[in-house]
């Protein structure tokens, strides 16, 4: 883990993660005798049934590898009978504000790691510019967005905030995204964060699985990488390859049930996907409920980029957008924002 001037950057070691053992498995009826009891698994063609366990020694390889593969498709099964989706009632308005350095006020910070210097934004936040005319207020209903710049931009200094956050990019130094969780321009990053933080994840299990996960996304997780392998539909497009699952730590590789985690970082993703211009397009086109949409454009990480992102309570849905609501949505409970 490489430190400057509360810049945090690295890969840390992923926890190894447990697989809860199936005791037993028997015949035709595919009935499994698990640790908390009986579960009904799934017919799986083509996988013979385990026998009991005096096996030869040469045999046990081959029969963890069937083993496996009954519970992977007990997995997926599982994964489905709880799968939830976005009510399509539940909103919240998003504000995305481009924000650059100001280097008359702050002179350029440089950082080196084993002799390959970064960049790392302003940590005053006197020392930044905002791109007021690039600003641009959406509503986010049930998994998509819509533009509503022309009609609704301007009043939410009244709107009730859910949450902020405020992203940049290091390219090309370096692949990670730099985030704090509040409005770098409105209080100082050293003095009240202790630094910008790389993007990290907590890894937290789908209920009613053993390998199942969900990677939630934040500033102060414990993993510097995905619980399991992030979706092509999204991995590299809405976070970089850095950020992926690493299948050198386990010699099991667990399932993916999506990203969720801070609302505010997972609705800026998207920005950096694309060049600032097509900010509206992307937005619209390519996010829908519980899914991302890859798409062909060019990626939006460019040099010294960065981005105030604001969820606001929707005051024209009183019932729909309350912060309880929203947290229900980032923790999982309405399934992933970005499905596996």
């Amino acid at each position: 883990m490489t430190s400057f001037e509360g810049v945090q950057c690295g890969i840390g070691a992923l926890r190894p993660l447990s697989l809860s053992p199936i005791l037993a498995f028997t015949g035709q009826s595919g009935v499994a005798v698990a640790r908390r009891g009986y579960t009904k698994l799934p017919r799986c063609e083509g996988l013979a049934p385990v026998m009991p366990p005096r096996v030869p020694t040469s045999q046990v390889r081959l029969r963890l590898t069937n083993l496996l593969s009954v519970t992977d498709c007990l997995e997926s099964t599982s994964a489905d009978s709880v799968r939830l989706h976005i009510p399509t009632d539940l909103s919240c308005l998003v504000l995305y504000e481009p924000l650059g350095p100001n280097y008359g006020n702050q002179p350029i910070r440089v950082g080196s790691d084993g002799g390959n210097k970064f960049w790392a934004p302003p940590n005053r936040k006197d020392a930044y510019i905002r791109d007021k005319a690039g600003a641009r207020l959406f509503r986010w209903e049930g998994g998509r967005m819509r533009d509503i710049t022309a009609t609704d931009f301007g009043n939410q200094q009244g709107f009730s905030v859910y949450s902020v956050a405020t992203i940049f990019t290091q390219y090309r130094d370096t692949n990670h995204l730099l985030a704090v969780t509040f409005d770098a321009e409105r209080r100082d990053v050293a003095e009240e964060y202790g630094g910008w933080k790389v993007l990290s994840f907590d890894h937290e299990r789908q209920q009613g699985t053993q390998r199942t996960y969900y990677s939630s996304v934040g500033v102060a997780g414990d993993q510097q990488q995905l619980a399991a392998p992030g979706s092509p539909a999204w991995m590299p497009q809405l976070l970089p390859a850095i950020y992926n699952y690493d299948a050198s730590q386990s010699p099991v590789q667990p399932i993916s049930a999506g990203l969720i985690g801070n609302l505010a970082i997972l609705l800026a993703l998207p920005a950096f996907s694309a060049q600032p211009q097509l900010l509206s397009h992307i937005l619209i086109s390519y996010m829908l409920p519980n899914h991302w949409v890859h798409h062909g454009f060019a990626h939006g990480h460019n040099k010294e980029r960065g981005m105030v992102v604001t969820v606001y309570l929707d005051p024209s849905n009183k019932k729909g957008s309350t912060p309880a609501l929203l947290d229900q949505l980032q923790n999982g409970y309405f399934g992933p924002f970005y499905g596996a």
